[in-house]
């Protein structure tokens, strides 16, 4: 890359795509504590009237030194932010691997009151006997993973290797004894194929045994009782790209939208006493299938492994 002292070290550069909005671009880790390496962030020169920047002390002239560190990002259209990675000769090479970036979407809509329970978390799920005010749900996803053919997990665990690269081909959601003014919407897009219909729970979204994987997946819960409920999602893309844990709605991709997805991991929680359902009201069953709400995109993302 042009502009880079080659004689202090070397860099990596990578190009992260963002839609129209705020968002938060954080240092979150470094692999090599104590060895200087930085990461510099800078709009797409072609598109730098349309994004504003604004650094934490300490990240002045558009890097980010040290885990901590941030930069708030404004964009009036979609736009491309070029991550460079610096680093210093003889102690690492710019390794785009050894830093983990997390980028936080800001002006999505706010949920709507839940109970103030603590959100459990995946790695290491609450069990149903330690909170009254939540109640784990037993979700079973079944998954069709290439050269590995269908394989089903429980709730909390991973559909496929996140630190793998066989592609997910198509994924369903089991939910025992639902009731029937709750579901989850859920869809993807494949590769060659494009956006595939939503679907809800009970039904397969995607494809089996066609080699062509999953490059973008949306989650959301729907119904009249869906602010009863949290959904925690957590996924993992061919490049490195990392997403969660957070709350549904969601609709994820990698960086450029060609990274296809490798492993999926969900948490289905009961969250406090369920609202009361209006008189006259029709849940889900009695009302045919229901659309997901419109979805904002919300990503975390991190430099390739």
């Amino acid at each position: 890359m042009n502009g880079v002292d080659r004689s202090r070290g070397q860099a990596s550069v990578r190009a992260m795509q963002i839609g129209r909005g705020m968002f938060t671009l954080r240092y979150a880790a470094t692999a090599l504590p104590g060895v200087p390496l930085r990461v510099l962030v800078a709009p797409d020169p072609d598109e730098a009237d349309q994004v504003e920047m604004l650094f934490s002390p300490g990240a002045a002239g558009g890097v980010l030194r040290q885990p901590g560190d941030l930069c708030v990002l404004s964009a009036q259209s979609e736009a491309t932010i070029l991550i460079t990675t610096l680093g210093e000769q003889g102690k690492n090479l710019g390794r785009a691997d050894a830093v983990r970036l997390e980028l936080n979407r800001l002006d999505q809509a706010a949920p709507q009151p839940r109970a103030s329970a603590p959100l459990p978390a995946l790695s290491a799920p609450v069990p149903q006997s330690a909170s009254a005010s939540e109640r784990l749900i037993p979700l079973r996803i079944a998954g069709h993973i290439e050269r590995q053919g269908d394989v089903f997990v429980s709730a909390g665990e991973w559909l496929g290797d996140p630190n793998g690269s066989a592609r997910l081909e198509g994924f369903s959601l089991q939910w025992p004894r639902r009731p029937g003014d709750v579901d989850v919407a859920y869809g993807c897009a494949v590769g060659g194929l494009g956006r595939m219909p939503d679907v809800v729970a009970g039904e397969f979204v995607g494809t089996r045994g066609q080699g062509r994987g999953i490059n973008g997946i949306s989650l959301n819960l729907i119904g009249d009782a869906a602010d009863a409920y949290a959904l925690i999602v957590e996924a993992a893309f061919s490049d490195g790209t990392y997403f969660g844990p957070a709350l549904a709605p969601v609709d994820l991709m990698g960086p450029t939208g060609r990274e296809h997805l490798v492993a999926l991991r969900l948490q289905l929680s009961e969250m406090g006493a369920r609202a009361q359902k209006p008189a006259g009201a029709r849940g889900l069953n009695g009302a045919g299938p229901a659309k997901a709400e419109p979805r904002k995109p919300a990503r975390i993302f991190r430099a390739a492994r």
